[in-house]
């Protein structure tokens, strides 16, 4: 007679305070002897309804150490913008069954958000952007550059190009005066 097989499933939570302790819920599936292996998608389905079964019977973590939270602060801690998110935090007993709701209501509602803003700099701020690009149709003078951006080194200027305040075209010519400036020696001054 073949010898039959079984594999257990098991989900446990936390109780939290004030009944501290653990509450596991498992579950067992008899695996026919002629089988090698077991269906994951089956085994993942399984243990969700666990998990949907244990926080029916408990609650999930979050429920039993804090009220609910009201949905701004939800928004401001989570930032949602999957719902593949909102399933996660929910399985992990960080959303209560009624947060998880506010929550993937406002993804299904809330308008897509642009990319944030980059971080301002802690430098000081240096002259505004032009409103209008620079083009190539528009250099500007290398000493009218020097002074709208008080640049005294390449590397000043490589730096104001990568705020995209100068053209290409401009920043190769402030590279060509300050070649310039470093091939020409110094004049000798008066001897002692």
């Amino acid at each position: 007679m073949p010898k039959r097989r079984e594999i257990e499933l098991s989900v446990e939570r936390p109780l939290g305070p004030p009944a501290d302790g653990t509450v596991r819920l498992s579950v067992r599936f008899e695996v026919d002897p002629q089988e090698t292996t077991t269906d994951p998608e089956d085994l993942a389905t399984a243990l969700a309804h666990l998990r949907e079964e244990l926080s029916e019977l408990v609650g999930s973590p979050a429920a039993a150490t804090h009220e609910d939270r009201d949905l701004a602060e939800l928004v401001e801690t989570y930032r949602p913008r999957q719902p593949e998110l909102l399933e996660l935090l929910r399985g992990e007993g960080d959303l209560s069954p009624r947060e998880y709701e506010l929550l993937k209501a406002h993804l299904a509602t809330a308008p897509p958000r642009p990319a944030a803003a980059p971080a301002a700099s802690s430098r000081p701020a240096g002259p505004a952007i032009p409103a209008t690009p620079v083009g190539p149709a528009t250099p500007r003078e290398v000493p009218d550059l020097l002074r709208e951006y008080h640049i005294e080194s390449l590397r000043q200027a490589g730096a104001v190009r990568a705020r995209r305040q100068i053209s290409f075209e401009e920043y190769m010519a402030l590279k060509r005066h300050f070649e310039e400036v470093a091939a020409v020696p110094p004049e000798p001054g008066p001897a002692t």
